[in-house]
C-alpha cells in the first residue's frame, strides 16, 4: 500500500508531462518513479518519512502545475536522489546501533556467566577442601573443575571487554549448534587496526557463517586463530561446510555474493567483511577443499589518525 501512495504524485506529474508534450521530462520522471517503486526496500524507512516524501512531492507537483512551470518538477527528482543518498547513511547508522547493541548484551552475558562461576566455585572449593584427597574420583572432580573454569581464558586473555564479550558469545553459540569452536589467539584480536565497529563486525561475520556452515554437518569443527608476523596480523578461520555451488564460491567475498543459506538471502556478512579488509589495506584469501573451508585474512599494523 505504501509503494502505491507514493507513485500517486509521479503519476499524477508523469500525466501532465504527456499532456503538455514534455516526453523528455516524462521519460525522466518515469525512470525515477520506476526506481523507487521497485528498487527501494519497503522498510527502508519509517513510515512517517513516507507520509512526509508523499506530501512534499505532491507540492511540487501542485506548485509545477497551477504555475505551469513543468521544470519545477524537477525538484520531486533532485528530492528523491537526496532522501536515497540519506537512506544509505540512515542505514548504515542502523547496522552500527545494532552491531553495538548486540555487543552490549554479549559483554552483559559474558560478565553474568563470570559472577556464576565465581559464586559456583566457592562451592567447588569447599567440597574440595573437605574432600580425600587420596581417592581417585578427587581428582577426576578437580580436574572436571579445572576444565570447566578455565574454558573462558581463551576468551579473556589480553582481550577487551568488546571483543571477549562477542568471542564469548559465539562461543556459546557453537556450542548449542554442537560445533567445537577452537580459540587459538596467539595474538589478542583487541590489537587489530580497526575500529570497534569494524572488529565486532567482522569476527561476528566470520565466526557466524563459520559455525553455521559447520552446524550442518555432525561433529562440525570451526578452528579460528590470530597471529601477528613481520607487522601483519594474519587471522585464519577454517570450518567444515557441506559442498558449495560453483555460482556462491565464485561470488563470494564479492559485491555479487549469494548466501549460502536457504531462502533468497544475499551474502551480506561476507560484503561486510571484503569491504572492511578493503579500507584497511588488508588482503583475504580463501579455499574449499573437501569439506574443509579455510578464510585467510592479512592486515597490516598501520593505525588511523
Amino acid at each position: 500500500m505504501g509503494r502505491i501512495l507514493l507513485f500517486i504524485p509521479w503519476l499524477l506529474a508523469l500525466c501532465w508531462m504527456l499532456l503538455m508534450k514534455h516526453y523528455i521530462l516524462a521519460l525522466l520522471i518515469l525512470v525515477v518513479a520506476m526506481y523507487q517503486l521497485f528498487f527501494t526496500k519497503e522498510d527502508e524507512l519509517p513510515g512517517s518519512w513516507k507520509g512526509i516524501t508523499i506530501i512534499l512531492q505532491l507540492c511540487w507537483f501542485v506548485a509545477s502545475y497551477w504555475t505551469d512551470s513543468p521544470l519545477l518538477l524537477i525538484g520531486m527528482i533532485m528530492q528523491t536522489v537526496a532522501l536515497h543518498i540519506y537512506q544509505i547513511s540512515f542505514q548504515a547508522e542502523q547496522r552500527k546501533t545494532r552491531k553495538m547493541e548486540k555487543n552490549y548484551e554479549q559483554q552483559t552475558t559474558l560478565l553474568n556467566e563470570l559472577r556464576r562461576q565465581r559464586h559456583d566455585l566457592e562451592k567447588h572449593l569447599s567440597a574440595i577442601l573437605h574432600a580425600d584427597t587420596n581417592r581417585h574420583e578427587t581428582d577426576s572432580y578437580k580436574q572436571e573443575i579445572s576444565s570447566r573454569f578455565t574454558e573462558l581464558d581463551k576468551v579473556l586473555h589480553s582481550e577487551s571487554n568488546v571483543v571477549a564479550g562477542c568471542l564469548h558469545a559465539y562461543y556459546m553459540q557453537a556450542k548449542e549448534k554442537d560445533v567445537l569452536l577452537d580459540y587459538q589467539l596467539h595474538q589478542a584480536l583487541s590489537g587489530l587496526p580497526l575500529s570497534e565497529y569494524e572488529l565486532i563486525s567482522m569476527i561476528g561475520n566470520i565466526l557466524e557463517n563459520a559455525i553455521d556452515a559447520a552446524a550442518d554437518l555432525p561433529n562440525g569443527k570451526v578452528l579460528f586463530t590470530c597471529r601477528k608476523q613481520s607487522g601483519i596480523f594474519i587471522i585464519i578461520c577454517q570450518n567444515h561446510t557441506l559442498p558449495l555451488d560453483d555460482r556462491i564460491l565464485n561470488r563470494m567475498y564479492t559485491s555479487k555474493a549469494e548466501s549460502s543459506k536457504a531462502g533468497n538471502h544475499e551474502g551480506v556478512g561476507t560484503q561486510e567483511i571484503k569491504q572492511i579488509v578493503k579500507r584497511r589495506q588488508g588482503t583475504l584469501d580463501f579455499s574449499l577443499i573437501k569439506d574443509q573451508f579455510t578464510l585467510k585474512i592479512k592486515l597490516p599494523d598501520v593505525r588511523k589518525d
